[in-house]
C-alpha cells in the first residue's frame, strides 16, 4: 500500500476566474469575463501561497455597476487535479451577478468594473508578461473561452470575423454558434494579457452557463 495518499489535491498554482452578468436568477448570462490568474511562488522550493479571501475581496467590485448597493449574486468554487502529466492544481471561482437588464445596456459599465477588478488581481499576484498574442493563439483562446463561458463545443464554432488592435495587444474575434447567433470575444482585455477575455453572446442562447449550479 502506498505510504502517501492516492487521492489528493496538489497545491493550487492557477486560479480561473469567471464573472457573468444575467438579467434575472436562473437566466443565462450572455455577458461573461474570464481570467487565468497564475499563483506566484512564495519560496525557493516552489511553494505557493493562495490568499483565497484576498481573491474574493478583489472580486467584490464586480457586484457594483451604476449603483452604491451591490447586485444580487451567486458564488461557486471548484478545485481539481489530475493524476497524469504535469497537471496543475487549479481552483475555479465563478460569480454570477443579477442585473435586471440585458447585457447590451450594462456592457460598458460592467467591462470597466471587471477590468479594474482583474487588473487589481493581476497586480496582487505579480502581473504576467503581456507578450504579443499570435493570431492562432488568440482564436484558440476565443474558442476555449466560449466553450467555458457558455457550455459550447469549441470545435463547432466557426470564425466569422477577426480584428487585431496592435496598440492594445488585443484581438476581437467573432465566432458563429448557430444561424443568426454568435459569440463576440475580446482576447487580451486587461493590458493585453492573453489570459483575460470578455465574451458576449448575441442572438438566441441555447446553452447552459458553466458558472456553477444553484
Amino acid at each position: 500500500m502506498s505510504a502517501s495518499p492516492l487521492l489528493r489535491f496538489s497545491p493550487v498554482d492557477l486560479v480561473r476566474v469567471q464573472v457573468g452578468y444575467r438579467t434575472r436568477p436562473g437566466s443565462p448570462a450572455d455577458l461573461q469575463f474570464l481570467l487565468d490568474l497564475p499563483v506566484p511562488e512564495t519560496d525557493p522550493h516552489g511553494g505557493r501561497l493562495l490568499d483565497e479571501q484576498g481573491l474574493l475581496a478583489g472580486l467584490e467590485p464586480v457586484l457594483f455597476l451604476d449603483a452604491d448597493a451591490p447586485r444580487h449574486y451567486s458564488l461557486h468554487e471548484h478545485r481539481w487535479h489530475t493524476s497524469w502529466g504535469a497537471s496543475p492544481g487549479v481552483l475555479e471561482i465563478g460569480v454570477l451577478v443579477t442585473t435586471g437588464t440585458g447585457a447590451a445596456a450594462i456592457e460598458q459599465v460592467a467591462t470597466d468594473v471587471v477590468i479594474r477588478a482583474f487588473h487589481g488581481l493581476l497586480a496582487a499576484t505579480g502581473s504576467p508578461d503581456s507578450a504579443p498574442i499570435p493570431r492562432d493563439a488568440a482564436i484558440l483562446r476565443a474558442r476555449r473561452g466560449a466553450a467555458t463561458a457558455f457550455g459550447l463545443d469549441a470545435d463547432s464554432l466557426s470564425l466569422s470575423a477577426e480584428q487585431h488592435d496592435h496598440g492594445r495587444n488585443a484581438w476581437s474575434v467573432a465566432l458563429r454558434t448557430l444561424p443568426g447567433a454568435e459569440v463576440d470575444v475580446v482576447v487580451g482585455l486587461v493590458d493585453g494579457y492573453a489570459g483575460s477575455l470578455r465574451l458576449r453572446h448575441v442572438g438566441h442562447l441555447e446553452v447552459h452557463d458553466s458558472v456553477g449550479a444553484e
